[in-house]
């Protein structure tokens, strides 16, 4: 009876400890790696993560490149030469 409960609790703090390491992916740094050419799969084999996570974090980005709207500053404006 007791190895039982042992058996069950110990499967329910693995199993709790596993859900907890799943959701947490740096997107940052999956796109700075695909940013350097790697591909999804060595993104994924080199962060220890799946593909599809890999996949998910690249159509984040590219849904926040497009509905973020564009930024402005002073790239058009020229400089003033000061003689």
């Amino acid at each position: 009876m007791k190895l039982g409960v042992l058996v069950i609790a110990g499967g329910l703090i693995l199993g709790t400890a596993g859900l907890g390491m799943a959701g947490e992916v740096n997107c940052k740094q999956v796109n700075k790696y695909l940013g350097t050419g790697r591909t999804v799969k060595d993104v994924a084999e080199t962060m220890v993560i799946s593909e599809s996570d890999v996949k998910k974090c690249q159509d984040q980005a590219a849904a926040e490149g497009k509905g973020g709207g564009e930024k402005t500053g002073d790239m058009g404006k020229k400089e003033e030469k000061k003689y």
